[in-house]
């Protein structure tokens, strides 16, 4: 009897353990990307109250200069109602990835568009007898780690999880932009004229 409830005992264990193994999520395109076919990742109309597009496009340099080691180098653009940037985030955690951010300036109101703009340059590696080779820039973007605009995945991390590394870099990535946003947001409503209390 004793025998037999073990082996009942067992067969349970053994049973959970691989249901637990086969449970897998899904992360799909669309909960990462706004655009696919243009890579947007995240787009935003944000409105003031009395500020001129210069005013806004000044606040937003002042954000940039204090955010960017060497701001000059990260604008790659600027005309009267717009200014480019190309930053790294690491975000993805599987790679460094290029960020092109968009800002456009009217008066009263700011647009913010993030796209993805592929990897960063990953040199080539020796590692236990077996080399890695190097990846060239801008050779991948967020979709390409996406089948039929999803990732299947067992969410459990491990080292040979490789999709679940996949999609938790993903949905990181997805939410450092959100907070880049909302950082820059904050950022110039809380300088408008009058709201910076600075008395220096």
């Amino acid at each position: 009897m004793k025998i037999q409830f073990l082996f009942t005992l067992l067969f349970l264990i053994f049973l959970r353990s691989n249901l637990n193994a086969a449970e897998k999520d899904t992360l799909f395109l669309n909960q990462v990307l706004t655009d696919a076919n243009s890579n947007l990742v995240l787009e935003k109309i944000i409105k003031f109250d009395s500020s001129t597009s210069a005013e806004l496009m000044q606040r937003f340099e002042n954000w940039g200069g204090q955010n960017f080691r060497n701001y000059e180098s990260v604008k790659t653009s600027k005309t009267e109602t717009q200014i480019t940037l190309s930053y790294i985030t690491s975000s993805f955690q599987v790679i460094d990835m290029y960020i092109i951010l968009i800002a456009e300036f009217k008066d009263n109101k700011l647009r913010l568009k993030f796209f993805d703009d592929g990897n960063v340059f990953k040199p080539g590696s020796y590692q236990g007898g077996t080399t890695i080779p190097a990846i060239q820039g801008r050779t991948y973007k967020i979709k390409s780690y996406f089948e039929n605009e999803m990732i299947i995945y067992k969410p459990n991390p491990g080292f040979f999880n490789i999709k679940e590394k996949q999609a938790s870099g993903a949905i990181a990535y997805r939410e450092s932009i959100e907070k880049k946003l909302l950082e820059i947001e904050n950022y110039i409503k809380n300088h408008m004229s009058g709201n910076d209390k600075s008395d220096w």
